[in-house]
């Protein structure tokens, strides 16, 4: 098939948006679209888009979505698709790139061919039920001097998730970067707090639910039933739905279930680290 690959504009959003069925890839791709037109392209035959992908960011470290017209696959436009991301990655210095999927044979065959080999599966839970949080005087909004504190209880609480799902541990150093990105979303984030110290803390993206975490040494007291009411309370003031993704093998997985939340669809996460 003779396809063009060519940067993405705005003023493709439309055909864009005809051209996917999914509505879930939908949404997902249109988010990354207008955060960051400037790392998506197209493919284009006659005039007609049939393809599209986008990266989510000119960092070290980032992810991409990628979408064929069912009509048009198999016919190499994915590949010629992901070979031109990935110069424009390169061109952009990343150096990791992840990306992810709902579980299916193809899409892995595809990926894993181009050097993405599967890293974890995770499932996007829901949360549509009328559970609501009584007010908890022990849960606040976050505050600048909370940086260090929450950076901590968040390191040691995913490295010990990663090590019960078999995932490599990562290094979490402190930064400016990162302490000035949480004081702009700090009506976003809520720490739990008891006797002057952080017990806990959670981060809401729009409806979704970003992180949740407690210090492991206080796991079990309820801390995380807690913080999770009072995400879905705050989610559910401006959304319909409260969602969140764990990773197959979480323990946490099984306070979610009780609380209500529900699996909507199980996906594969891979990566691929860039020469």
């Amino acid at each position: 098939m003779m396809c063009t690959i060519i940067p993405y504009t705005p003023d493709k959003m439309n055909d864009v948006r005809t051209l996917i069925e999914d509505p879930f890839v939908r949404e997902d791709l249109l988010g990354c679209l207008e955060e960051f037109p400037d790392c998506g392209l197209v493919a284009m035959e006659k005039g007609v888009i049939v393809g599209v992908a986008v990266f989510t960011g000119k960092n070290a470290i980032t992810s991409f979505t990628l979408y064929v017209g069912t009509s048009y696959r198999k016919r190499g436009v994915g590949t010629k698709l992901l070979l031109e991301l990935e110069k424009s990655m390169r061109s952009s210095a990343v150096k990791e790139v992840y990306c992810d999927f709902q579980e299916d044979s193809d899409h892995s065959s595809f990926v894993e061919k181009n050097g993405y080999p599967l890293q974890f599966r995770s499932s996007l839970m829901t949360f549509q039920g009328t559970e609501t949080a009584l007010p908890d005087h022990r849960i606040r909004l976050y505050e600048d001097q909370d940086y260090e504190a929450v950076h901590d209880l968040l390191h040691r609480a995913f490295q010990k998730m990663r090590k019960q799902v078999g995932l490599p541990l990562q290094d979490a150093p402190k930064s400016r970067e990162e302490a000035k990105k949480y004081l702009e979303n700090r009506t976003s984030i809520f720490v739990l707090e008891e006797e002057s110290i952080i017990k806990g803390c959670i981060f809401l993206d729009g409806h979704e639910i970003d992180k949740l975490a407690v210090a492991p040494e206080e796991e079990g007291k309820g801390y995380g039933r807690a913080l999770l009411a009072a995400g879905v309370k705050n989610i559910r003031i401006h959304h319909k739905e409260a969602t969140l993704w764990v990773v197959q093998g979480n323990p946490a997985e099984k306070l979610y279930t009780s609380f209500g939340f529900q699996k909507r669809r199980l996906h594969c996460f891979h990566k691929k680290i860039l020469s």
